[in-house]
């Protein structure tokens, strides 16, 4: 399968959005570069919590080595979503998206949710139920994927 880190799947789409902006016409909208940033800016902010969260519980934060995970983190931001990483990643993805506004820039977030649902957060929830069994499913009624 192939293992591509989020983060790496951000880089490569960001820098598509930019290329992309070269070769396709652009669309514009009113305070496009106003709600670029703040979407860039949510994003951020939304990555900082759980990234405080798992180093404080001592357990990886690395998406390609999730089997080093040692430790359910269900408090904070997590009450909300299982996945804010992934959330504040979509969420960089957008605001470049919003910048470099084009068709094919429109279709990036969707590429992102695709392959992070697919590819991730599926095999992730399947280790983290055989890891941490009933709690892990009771977490999963409550809290939702993204949000």
């Amino acid at each position: 399968m192939l293992k591509i880190p989020p983060p790496i799947l951000v880089l490569i789409l960001v820098i598509s959005n930019y290329f992309s902006s070269k070769k396709i016409d652009l669309i514009v909208m009113p305070n496009q570069n106003l709600i670029s940033f703040i979407m860039l800016l949510f994003g951020v902010l939304i990555l900082i919590n759980p990234i405080l969260k798992f180093i404080k519980s001592k357990t990886t934060i690395d998406p390609i080595k999730f089997k080093k995970v040692n430790k359910l983190v269900t408090s904070g931001i997590y009450k909300y979503s299982r996945n804010p990483m992934y959330l504040g990643l979509l969420m960089i993805v957008i605001s470049t998206s919003i910048f470099y506004l084009n068709i094919f820039s429109i279709t990036t977030p969707i590429l992102f949710v695709f392959w992070i649902n697919r590819f991730q957060i599926k095999r992730e929830e399947i280790f983290l139920t055989e890891k941490f069994g009933k709690e892990y499913l009771l977490y999963m009624t409550k809290t939702r994927r993204w949000i």
